[in-house]
């Protein structure tokens, strides 16, 4: 949704930044089509903060391009974290998309933009990694566990160490 207010704001905090704004665009919301084709052609994707991407990091990650994040506190902000760390990529790599302050987040963001032999390194290993987050059965099995540990019908009929239903004691 566009929000004229919105972009002023961020137009005045860019220019108060001292950004060029020559460089700057500001799109409309796209359709996922046309969002996966920036993706594509995209030198570097920053990932956004403080709430990070989860099906937009996936998405980024399938196309084997390079993607800088900054780990927020609360879980909507470390999806990008939890992906990188799981899939198996070099530390390295690693060390190239994951900050750990805003400083660092535009100098790996700038870094990976303008040295194109690090950019090709890191998204080699993405593409060989990335095959890594799916089909896992580590997943299915954590994802069995949480379930009956939440589920009421298993919590209600769980057997106590004698075999006798919870409920009949």
């Amino acid at each position: 949704e566009t929000n004229p207010a919105n972009q002023n704001m961020f137009e005045h905090r860019l220019k108060d930044a001292g950004c060029d704004m020559t460089r700057i665009a500001f799109l409309d919301q796209q359709s996922h089509h046309r969002l996966l084709a920036l993706y594509r052609v995209s030198t570097v994707i920053l990932d956004s903060y403080p709430a990070g991407g989860d099906t937009t990091t996936r998405e980024v990650l399938e196309m084997g391009k390079a993607l800088v994040t900054l780990p927020a506190r609360l879980l909507g902000g470390r999806w990008s974290l939890g992906y990188m760390s799981t899939i198996g990529l070099k530390e390295s790599t690693k060390k190239a998309l994951i900050a750990s302050s805003p400083e660092e987040y535009i100098r790996l963001a700038v870094e990976l933009g303008l040295d194109d032999v690090l950019r090709e390194s890191v998204e080699v290993d993405i593409r060989n990694s990335v095959k890594n987050l799916f089909y896992r059965d580590d997943a299915i099995g954590a994802w069995e566990k949480i379930l009956l540990d939440i589920s009421p019908y298993h919590q209600c009929h769980k057997k106590d160490t004698e075999g006798k239903h919870l409920e009949e004691l």
